[in-house]
C-alpha cells in the first residue's frame, strides 16, 4: 500500500514539476527583491496562507463532499451513501499531489502580492496614468471611456448587481476552476492550466505592470493632482463596496503593508486576464461554454472601467497577452512527447469517507 501511495505521489509531482518549479522561482526573485528592499512589511505569505489555506483544504473540499452526498440522495435515496469507499493507496497520493499544488498556488499568490505592494516604491511612484489615460480617451472617441460608461449604466441596482458580479462572482470564476481541475485532470491539460494561471498573474499582474506603472481612474487624482477628471464617476460609487475596497487598497499603499489583494496597478488589467484564460480553456470544451466565456470578458472589462479600477487598454493588452500566452502555451505542449497512457486517465474521484 505504502508503495503505490509513493509511487502515484512521485508521478504527481513530476507531472507537476514545472509549475512547482515555477512558483519557487518566482518567490525567489519576489524574496530577493524584498531583501534588497528591506521592507519586510510587504510581505503577504501569511495571509494568503490563512485566508486561501481553508478555502482549498477545507471549505471547497466540503463543498464537493457535500455535492457528491445530494447527487447520491437523488439517484439513489435508499442507499445515498452507497458511492463512499475506502481510499485507495493510489487516491491518497493523487491527493496528496493535489494538495502540493495548491500549496503552491498559496505560495505564489503571497509572491505576487509582496511583488505588487512593493512596485511603487521601485517605481518612485505610478509615471503613466496621465500618458494611459490620454490614449484611453483618444481610443474612446476623445472622451474618457469611464465616465461615459457610468452615464450608461449609472444605475443604483446595475451597479449593486456589477460590484458583486466584479468582487465575489469574479473570485469565484478566478480560483474554484483550479481546485477542480488540480483534482480531477490529468496529463498535460492539469499542468498546462497551472502554468497558464500563474503566467497570466506574474506576466500581467507584476512583469508588465512594473513596467508600465499606473493606479487607475480611481486614484487618478491622488497620483497627478488631478482629481476632477474622474471626480463625476467616483461620485457616483460613494458608499458602495468598490469605493471602500479603494479606500483599504489607498490606505495601505501610505502605510506600504501588505495585506490581502494589496497593491495598486492598473495596466493591464489581471481581472480581465484571468477572465479571458478561462474563457479560451472553456472555448476547448464547447463553442457555447466558450461564448458564455467571452460574454463574461466583456461584461468584465466594461465592469473594470465603470468602476475605475482600470482604462479599458487595460483590458485590451490583457486580452492580447493572454491570448499569445495560450497560443504558446498549447504549441509547446503540441510539441512534447506524449504522455503515458496512464497519465491520461481520468482522476479517481476524490470523496472519501
Amino acid at each position: 500500500m505504502r508503495n503505490a501511495f509513493l509511487k502515484t505521489l512521485s508521478a504527481d509531482l513530476r507531472q507537476m514539476l514545472p509549475f512547482h518549479v515555477f512558483v519557487l522561482a518566482h518567490m525567489a526573485l519576489v524574496v530577493g527583491i524584498l531583501t534588497w528592499h528591506a521592507d519586510f512589511t510587504a510581505a503577504a505569505y501569511l495571509q494568503y496562507a490563512a485566508q486561501f489555506g481553508p478555502v482549498y483544504f477545507l471549505g471547497l473540499p466540503a463543498i464537493l463532499l457535500l455535492g457528491k452526498l445530494v447527487a447520491g440522495v437523488f439517484r439513489n435515496p435508499k442507499a445515498p451513501l452507497a458511492w463512499v469507499t475506502l481510499p485507495t493507496p493510489a487516491l491518497l497520493g493523487h491527493l496528496a499531489g493535489a494538495a502540493a499544488v495548491f500549496g503552491s498556488v498559496i505560495l505564489f499568490m503571497g509572491s505576487f502580492t509582496t511583488f505588487k505592494t512593493m512596485m511603487p516604491a521601485l517605481r518612485n511612484g505610478f509615471p503613466y496614468d496621465r500618458v494611459q489615460a490620454d490614449l484611453d480617451a483618444l481610443f474612446f472617441g476623445g472622451v474618457d471611456p469611464g465616465p461615459r460608461l457610468m452615464a450608461l449604466f449609472g444605475n443604483p441596482h446595475i451597479l449593486s448587481i456589477l460590484e458583486w458580479n466584479y468582487s465575489v462572482a469574479w473570485t469565484a470564476f478566478a480560483f474554484v476552476p483550479l481546485f477542480f481541475i488540480v483534482l480531477r485532470a490529468r496529463g498535460a491539460f492539469r499542468l498546462r492550466y497551472c502554468l497558464g494561471f500563474a503566467l497570466v498573474w506574474a506576466v500581467l499582474g507584476n512583469l508588465l505592470a512594473c513596467l508600465f506603472l499606473s493606479a487607475g481612474p480611481a486614484f487618478y487624482g491622488h497620483v497627478t493632482g488631478d482629481a476632477a477628471r474622474f471626480a463625476a464617476q467616483l461620485r457616483m460609487l460613494d458608499n458602495g463596496v468598490v469605493a471602500a475596497f479603494q479606500t483599504y487598497l489607498w490606505q495601505n499603499h501610505l502605510q506600504d503593508v501588505a495585506g490581502l489583494g494589496t497593491g495598486i496597478s492598473a495596466f493591464p488589467s489581471v481581472h480581465v486576464g484571468v477572465t479571458m484564460m478561462n474563457a479560451l480553456f472553456l472555448r476547448e470544451f464547447s463553442r457555447t461554454a466558450g461564448f458564455l466565456g467571452f460574454a463574461y470578458v466583456f461584461i468584465i472589462l466594461m465592469s473594470s472601467a465603470l468602476f475605475g479600477w482600470h482604462y479599458l487598454i487595460d483590458g485590451y493588452t490583457s486580452i492580447l497577452v493572454v491570448l499569445l500566452l495560450h497560443v504558446a502555451l498549447k504549441r509547446l505542449f503540441a510539441a512534447r512527447p506524449a504522455a503515458p497512457a496512464e497519465d491520461l486517465k481520468p482522476s479517481p474521484s476524490p470523496a472519501i469517507p
